[in-house]
């Protein structure tokens, strides 16, 4: 009779273990950032050109444009958007995105800058240099489904 409760005893440890390694398991899974979808460019392009926008490659901004600047060894795709400047960051992974908004804030901290809106996911960052609060709206809408398809 010892004996059995003795097994008894470790089998439940032993499922007790496993769960917890399970769990623990599923969770790193989830907060690992390494396991997001990596967006391209293309992807980018995409979505907004399928919310109706048009992209134009811009060519003529002044190299000391804040919003166009090589940010950790990434240099932005640059776009003209209803008059307005795009650009697109593709960084190799989130982590080296939050560097690249880290560096933009830290050249940026004590310039004032025009009005824009900063798209941050996954691994990309986009700049749209615009105050149209619809067309900032229309153009968050587009990026989200880069999230969803995620």
């Amino acid at each position: 009779m010892l004996h059995g409760v003795y097994v008894i005893r470790k089998l439940l440890f032993l499922v007790l273990v496993i769960s917890v390694i399970g769990a623990c398991s599923q969770q790193k899974e989830k907060d690992n950032p390494s396991d997001m979808k990596h967006i391209t460019l293309e992807d980018v392009g995409t979505v907004i050109t399928d919310q109706g926008f048009e992209l134009e490659k811009e060519t003529d901004l002044p190299r000391v444009n804040v919003f166009i600047q090589e940010l950790n060894g990434i240099t932005p795709e640059v776009y003209n958007v209803k008059a307005n400047t795009l650009s697109v960051y593709v960084f190799p992974s989130a982590s080296d995105r939050e560097k690249g908004i880290q560096r933009f804030e830290e050249k940026t901290a004590t310039a004032e800058l025009v009005e824009h809106k900063a798209y941050e996911m996954n691994n990309i960052l986009v700049f749209y240099v615009s105050d149209d609060e619809d067309m900032q709206d229309r153009l968050f809408e587009a990026l989200q489904k880069l999230d969803a398809q995620n």
